[in-house]
């Protein structure tokens, strides 16, 4: 963690710089490893003006504030910041938990299947990204179909530009399905 004082107009000490980054390493261990912190300290009439600029790997902060007493200033940034980066984490455990429980809807970036370990009245629920990106008539989605080795194809049909799915029928036959 690199932190960069910088004073204008007014005497930043030691005891100030010890304070601060000991506040912000309790603040890494809420909001995760800090790249960088810049704190400026300025007077301007009668006011203390501190700004704290903080990047996370995940976040960005701007704070500022002022206060007729610089420490107070300084303890005010602080603790905003802290619980800015509190929220955040509990914003992302929530977006998680959200994640987990999306069920068939969850993105994937290869294309191996994936068992959800998830069991429904139908069997055991197993998530593919079998589809096309492009494109394809339905000729060529059957081909890709034969291809995969798979029950269902997914991709958007090149005349009707609507998305459909062609599927293995208990007949063993090929069949499609169209989104109205």
């Amino acid at each position: 963690m690199s932190i960069k004082f910088t004073s204008k107009n007014v005497k930043l000490t030691g005891a100030l710089k010890g304070f601060t980054e000991k506040q912000l390493r309790n603040i890494e261990k809420i909001s995760g490893d800090i790249i960088d912190a810049e704190v400026i300290v300025s007077e301007e009439k009668l006011d203390f003006r501190v700004e704290l600029t903080l990047k996370t790997k995940l976040h960005s902060y701007h704070i500022e504030d002022r206060d007729p007493i610089q420490k107070q200033a300084l303890r005010s940034v602080l603790s905003t910041l802290k619980s800015q980066a509190k929220k955040n984490k509990e914003k992302l455990k929530k977006d998680k938990k959200r994640k987990n429980k999306s069920g068939v809807f969850k993105k994937f970036s290869g294309s191996e299947n994936i068992d959800t370990g998830e069991t429904t009245a139908a069997g055991k629920v197993t998530l593919s990204e079998n589809f096309s990106r492009k494109p394809l008539s339905v000729e060529e989605a059957i081909f890709f179909l034969e291809e995969s080795g798979e029950n269902a194809y997914m991709f958007r049909n090149v005349d009707t530009d609507k998305i459909a799915v062609v599927f293995f029928n208990k007949q063993n036959s090929v069949s499609v399905i169209e989104a109205p």
